[in-house]
């Protein structure tokens, strides 16, 4: 017996397209702001995808899911797709990013797990927990993504700062993401001895 549980989820935000894709491709942050990740490591990256293992502790109930593998691919300009496995159950979440104005968007989030035998009796328990889940993760992620929306518009560049002159520090023209994005040298993300890097 075989079940699919689906759940829709759209917000709108104060920040462009790329900011959005920005964070939802930003390595660095995920255990620093979301206390339900830990010990990322990127084992792939390239271009459009990437594969990542991490820690997974499910918020609410306080279960550790332990290694998690997620691969991450960006379909087109505007689509994300997440695939992942927790406690068995295959996961696959399609994030689309939809520009309504130069410094804001509509994120429409589409999340379905399979479920096969026993896992059944999860399906009510996903309801709950996956709009509770991402509702936490986007309160925490809100910060992030209006603060680099607004250095961005003052033509802050990463690892270079803001301009020196007062005078520069007015950026009016269309914000980009080029992905993979850049992580700092010492990023504990991927180890050099582990990960696999083209």
């Amino acid at each position: 017996m075989k079940s699919i549980v689906e759940v829709n989820i759209n917000r709108k935000v104060d920040c462009s397209r790329a900011v959005a894709i920005w964070n939802l491709w930003d390595h660095e942050h995920l255990d620093v702001v979301h206390n339900s990740y830990e010990n990322t490591e990127i084992l792939y990256e390239k271009d459009n995808v990437f594969f990542t293992i991490r820690d997974v502790t499910i918020p609410f109930l306080g279960i550790k899911a332990g290694i998690t593998p997620i691969f991450q691919v960006q379909k087109d300009d505007n689509t994300l797709f997440v695939l992942s496995i927790f406690f068995g159950v295959f996961s696959k979440t399609t994030s689309k990013i939809i520009e309504i104005t130069k410094d804001s968007c509509q994120i429409n989030t589409n999340f379905k797990f399979y479920l096969n035998g026993w896992q059944i009796i999860l399906k009510p328990l996903l309801k709950f927990l996956i709009p509770k889940w991402n509702k936490k993760l986007w309160d925490e992620d809100l910060p992030l993504k209006l603060r680099r929306q607004k250095v961005l518009r003052y033509n802050f560049k990463d690892f270079v700062g803001l301009p020196d002159k007062i005078e520069d520090r007015n950026y009016e023209g269309d914000i980009k993401v080029h992905l993979p994005i850049p992580r700092p040298k010492n990023s504990t993300r991927q180890l050099s001895d582990r990960g696999i890097k083209e």
